[in-house]
C-alpha cells in the first residue's frame, strides 16, 4: 500500500468512526425510532449518500454502531491488550466481580433507552441469515456465552456444585434472562432490570449449591481437588476469545 493510500485509508476509518459515534449519540438522545439518516449526515456535515458510502445499508450502519458501542465498552475497561486480557482473567477467576460488572452494564443500559431499542430491533432482524445483524449477534452471543461459561465453571469447580445445567447452558440461560428483561423494560420502564437480574442469578447459584449439599452433605466445598490445574491451563475448554476477537471491528 502506497503512503497516499495509507493516508486515505486512515482518514476513511476516522470518518467512519465519526459517523458511528454520531449515530450512537443521536440514538441515545432521540431514541432509535427518531434516528434518521438525515440526522446522522447533518451531525457529521456530509450528505446522506456520503454517509452510506462507508456502509452497505442503513441496517449495516446500525449494526456497526452496536459494534462501536461494544468497542467503546472494552476500551473503557482497559486501554491495551495486556490490560484487557488480565481484566478478563480476573473477572473469570472472581465470578462475583463478573456479576457485579454485568449489573453495572444493565444499570447503564437503563439510562440509554434508545440504545436498548437499537439492540432489540436489530436482534429481531438477526433471525434473517441475509441481514448484516445475523453474524454480529451470532458471534456476540457465542463470545458472551464463552466468557460467562468460563466464569460459571470456575464457581462450580470451586464450590463443587452439582447441577443439571452445564456451565454453557447456564450461560445461555443468563443471556436469555438479560435479553428478555430488556424487552420487558422497553414495555414497562418501571421494571428494575438490574434488581431482577441479580435476584434471578443468585437464585440459580443458590439452587445449585443446595442441590450439591443435598447430594453430598459431608462434602468438602472449600478445598481444591487433587491435581487441579492452574486457571485456563491444560484443560479441554474452548480458549478465551482474544482482544481482537472481541472487538472484531474491521
Amino acid at each position: 500500500m502506497a503512503i497516499g493510500d495509507r493516508g486515505s485509508y486512515s482518514k476513511g476509518k476516522a470518518r467512519r468512526k465519526q459517523i458511528l459515534e454520531a449515530a450512537l449519540t443521536i440514538i441515545a438522545i432521540d431514541g432509535f425510532n427518531q434516528t434518521t439518516l438525515s440526522k446522522i449526515s447533518k451531525a457529521v456535515g456530509i450528505t446522506d449518500v456520503g454517509v452510506l458510502h462507508y456502509f452497505d445499508s442503513m441496517d449495516d450502519l446500525m449494526v456497526q454502531a452496536l459494534k462501536q458501542r461494544d468497542a467503546n465498552d472494552m476500551v473503557s475497561a482497559a486501554s491495551s491488550f495486556p490490560d484487557f486480557a488480565s481484566r478478563v482473567k480476573q473477572l473469570i477467576s472472581h465470578p462475583e466481580q463478573s456479576i457485579k460488572q454485568v449489573m453495572e452494564i444493565v444499570k447503564r443500559n437503563s439510562r440509554t433507552p434508545g440504545l436498548v431499542e437499537l439492540y432489540a430491533h436489530m436482534s429481531v432482524k438477526a433471525s434473517d441469515p441475509t441481514s448484516p445483524a445475523h453474524r454480529y449477534f451470532k458471534q456476540r452471543g457465542k463470545i458472551e456465552r464463552l466468557l460467562v461459561g468460563h466464569a460459571a465453571r470456575k464457581v462450580m469447580e470451586k464450590e463443587k456444585m452439582q447441577t443439571d445445567l452445564t456451565p454453557e447452558e447456564m450461560a445461555r440461560v443468563m443471556q436469555a434472562l438479560l435479553d428478555g428483561l430488556q424487552i420487558q423494560w422497553l414495555l414497562d420502564r418501571d421494571v428494575d432490570m438490574a434488581d431482577i437480574a441479580g435476584k434471578a442469578i443468585n437464585l440459580m447459584w443458590n439452587q445449585a449449591r443446595h442441590s450439591s449439599e443435598s447430594e453430598d452433605p459431608n462434602g468438602d466445598t472449600n478445598g481444591e481437588q487433587d491435581g487441579e490445574q492452574d486457571d485456563d491451563e491444560g484443560t479441554d475448554e474452548d480458549p478465551l476469545p482474544s482482544y481482537e476477537d472481541l472487538l472484531d471491528f474491521e
